[in-house]
């Protein structure tokens, strides 16, 4: 399992886009991707199981420097109180 950290900052109301790679073996577009928000009450560390869910984005596969891209729209920023959340991404890659 690997694990990464970034921090995007954004103003209320933006659309935020931001996207996942890998290098070894690189993303084909076969994998199963999900991904949850939720407030990032552990820091910068994977939440609990149990945290509630603030919203679960769609990835879309990009296959230039295949990578998969996630989106939270301006509504849904707009929607997020004032405060720090993480993305729970999850991989799964079928004969792994």
């Amino acid at each position: 399992m690997g694990s990464a950290v970034a921090t995007i900052e954004h103003i209320s109301g933006e659309t935020i886009t931001f996207g996942i790679r890998a290098s070894d073996p690189v993303f084909d577009g076969g994998e199963t991707i999900t991904c949850d928000v939720k407030a990032a009450t552990n820091q910068s560390k994977a939440p609990s199981p149990s945290e509630p869910v603030v919203l679960s984005l769609t990835p879309v596969f990009v296959a230039d420097g295949p990578h998969w891209l996630f989106t939270i729209t301006a509504a849904q920023s707009a929607a997020l109180s004032a405060g720090s959340y993480i993305t729970d991404v999850k991989v799964l890659v079928s004969g792994i």
